[in-house]
């Protein structure tokens, strides 16, 4: 009978635990990974929601303001400033389109004090 070789056979079976090992972690980042990418499209899909509906809110304010404003003919310095910063804020959220043309018109309107 030949010798038992006991350092070759606990190698082995440490290289064969430590492969099932990576194999399950493997396996288990793939999981992960599909999860993850579902979870971001979901967040994506809400931020788009709220990016959408937010500017709907805010072009709807900008356009009532203007509309005020060009309708009575004035405007104070500090409905002129507010409107122009949610403009800013507006735009930055990749919106624009027609409301710039209010934006100019305001723009035009003189100033009064109250």
């Amino acid at each position: 009978m030949p010798p038992i070789h006991w350092d070759t056979i606990v190698t082995g079976l440490i290289s064969a635990a430590i492969l099932a090992g990576v194999r399950a972690m493997t396996k288990a980042f793939k999981d992960y990974s599909a999860e993850s990418h579902a979870w971001r499209k979901r967040i994506d899909t809400k931020l788009d929601e709220l990016n959408n509906a937010t500017q709907t809110t805010m072009r709807t304010s900008i356009l009532h303001y203007a509309e005020k404003y060009l309708d009575r003919g004035w405007v104070t310095p500090e409905e002129r400033a507010s409107l122009f910063d949610m403009h800013e804020k507006y735009s930055a959220l990749n919106a624009n389109g027609f409301i710039n043309g209010y934006m100019q018109r305001v723009d035009q309107l003189p100033d009064r004090e109250i």
